[in-house]
């Protein structure tokens, strides 16, 4: 059975959107652009927001991978690291996302146990999933 949500953007600034989630209990979300593409640089933009879902999914599906391995983790910490590049038509792209997994692990838990999950938990994230494998986005502007 496929899972369907929708969000709903505004534009609320030059180049300022907000966006709105399906649940009323969730937050909005802000975007702006740096000052160099006509923004105010007030929020987050897009291609920063990409980079924190696919680090932010990769964190959740280790940890989830770990909890049912029952492999404790005293903590963990996520950095990731985007890359943007011009292409040869000089449009600006994003050419690679550093992600790095910190996890603080109990000092009684072996390399074996913590190598399956090391090796697996990759394949239950979607948004990585998404990204790697080029997911198709169909886009219509409507005219009126």
């Amino acid at each position: 059975m496929d899972e369907i949500f929708v969000i709903s953007i505004k534009k609320t600034g030059p180049v300022q959107f907000t966006t709105t989630f399906d649940k009323d209990y969730y937050p909005e979300l802000l975007f702006d652009e740096p000052k160099d593409f006509g923004g105010e640089d007030k929020y987050p933009n897009a291609s920063k927001v990409l980079t924190a879902a696919v680090a932010s999914c990769l964190s959740a599906s280790f940890t989830l991978c770990l909890n049912k391995a029952r492999i404790p983790v005293k903590s963990m910490e996520t950095k990731a690291k985007c890359t943007l590049t011009r292409n040869n038509e000089g449009y600006l792209r994003i050419t690679q996302i550093e992600v790095k997994l910190i996890p603080r692990w109990n000092p009684d838990i072996t390399l074996k146990k913590k190598t399956r999950c090391i090796k697996i938990f990759k394949n239950f994230c979607i948004a990585t999933n998404a990204v790697t494998t080029g997911v198709p986005v169909n886009v219509d502007v409507l005219v009126e």
